[in-house]
């Protein structure tokens, strides 16, 4: 009996998917199992393994379609089967998709195999090891054992697939292992030619996850009412209440809260208590969400990937930094979930580590606002008449004047200067 191949629900959100690259071609033999389709969400990209053995009787769609949720993208059965009477059926409405932890046992099994680089910009504090593990002997003729999404980015960024090793299962080699390779070739001196000038610059295609951050922080650009509200915290009190209590957090927690961590509390607190900026256009309509779902962005070389911590408001600081780091070095390993990326109500974007003082970042629709944090630096204030050196950081609050007025926006941004600059409130 044939059996479809569907577009699978990833996540609560998930409302399309884009057809990457067919693994297997009409008339392959598949087997349980095995890959046949990489697709992407606006978020992750997929491999969709075969449900069933037997053969790849009908590709529905071309590569770069966008289909809905539950759309036909190939059908397997027996050799000569008739499939016509599947090619315009749909299947029953299904619910949302399993838990992450089930989605290799679920009946359109598949693993997520790469996270988009989308989202406002954020650096963690985590060292990425960047090192290329040493190249492996093969047999002469020998297949080499790597994910259609592994294959795919080799070919763009011009890697010899055949000199990697494999971390994946049985040594397949996969998305993580060619990015080590990418980054290995960029600290390699770049070649010069005969002229004595560097060769051409490297072409990033405007596809795939690209092209999603592409089309997204266009369209933010383009459509939100964009006004900026800047805000200097001093951050005096801040620091040397890390100072002072991070043995005694690392001791309880069993992790040493970081400023980006202290920062996230005190936003979700802020969020909590002023809670209109807390909202998103829905339809002709302005939803103000109870829930505090706080979205930051993790930096992987090439782009960056918008998380999610939900309940941040319910969270004491342990929990949160505890969330905050899964977050960061699971979205390193490629081991995101859709749900993991979806839901955000508010982001918190930081560029401080980079040294940026302040700047405007681009707010993540259909969130009314974005948080810029700047570097923490010392400068002279004046208290009471009197010069003082402190440290300050520069807030930067963009909201879209659409979905809320000024005076909301400024009322959030008080509240979360006043909590960085007394911050007795933190246990």
């Amino acid at each position: 009996m044939a059996t479809r191949i569907d577009v699978p629900q990833l996540g609560l959100t998930m409302e399309t998917g884009t057809i990457l690259q067919w693994v297997k071609a009409e008339g392959d033999t598949v087997e349980k199992g095995q890959p046949v389709v990489v697709i992407q969400t606006d978020k992750v990209e997929y491999e969709v393994e075969a449900p069933v053995t037997g053969t790849l009787l009908k590709i529905a769609a071309k590569e770069g379609t966008e289909l809905p949720v539950g759309s036909l993208m190939a059908i397997i059965g027996a050799p000569g089967e008739d499939v016509s009477g599947l090619l315009g059926a749909r299947p029953p409405a299904a619910g949302p998709a399993e838990a992450p932890s089930q989605l290799a046992d679920s009946a359109v099994g598949g693993r997520v195999s790469g996270a988009s680089r989308s989202g406002s910009s954020q650096l963690t504090n985590q060292p990425v090891d960047q090192s290329t593990p040493q190249a492996p002997v093969r047999a002469p003729g020998e297949r080499v054992k790597a994910s259609p999404v592994a294959k795919k980015l080799a070919e763009e960024r011009g890697i010899d697939i055949s000199t990697l090793t494999g971390t994946g299962p049985e040594g397949r080699i996969v998305r993580e292992d060619v990015e080590r390779a990418i980054a290995q070739k960029s600290r390699e001196p770049r070649a010069e030619s005969r002229e004595g000038k560097t060769a051409t610059p490297e072409i990033i295609p405007l596809s795939g996850i690209r092209k999603v951050i592409f089309d997204r922080m266009g369209q933010s650009w383009r459509e939100a009412a964009r006004v900026t509200m800047f805000a200097d915290a001093d951050m005096t009190e801040l620091v040397r209440l890390r100072q002072a209590k991070a043995a005694d957090w690392e001791r309880r927690f069993g992790i040493k809260p970081s400023y980006s961590d202290l920062i996230h509390l005190a936003v979700a607190r802020a969020l909590r208590e002023e809670p209109r900026i807390n909202c998103r256009l829905d339809g002709q309509a302005v939803r103000i969400r109870r829930e505090v779902n706080l979205s930051f962005a993790v930096d992987l070389g090439e782009g960056l990937v918008a998380v999610v911590i939900k309940g941040a408001d319910k969270k004491p600081l342990g929990d949160l930094a505890k969330a905050a780091r899964d977050l960061a070095e699971r979205a390193r390993a490629n081991k995101l979930s859709q749900d993991d990326m979806a839901d955000g109500t508010f982001t918190v974007t930081n560029l401080g580590g980079l040294g940026v003082e302040s700047f405007t970042p681009i707010i993540n629709q259909p969130q009314a606002g974005i948080l810029g944090i700047g570097k923490i630096l010392e400068k002279p204030v004046v208290i009471a008449g009197g010069i003082h050196v402190r440290s300050m950081m520069t807030l930067s609050l963009v909201f879209d004047h659409r979905l809320l007025d000024g005076a909301p926006a400024a009322k959030f941004l008080a509240k979360v200067k006043a909590l960085l600059e007394d911050p007795a409130w933190i246990g």
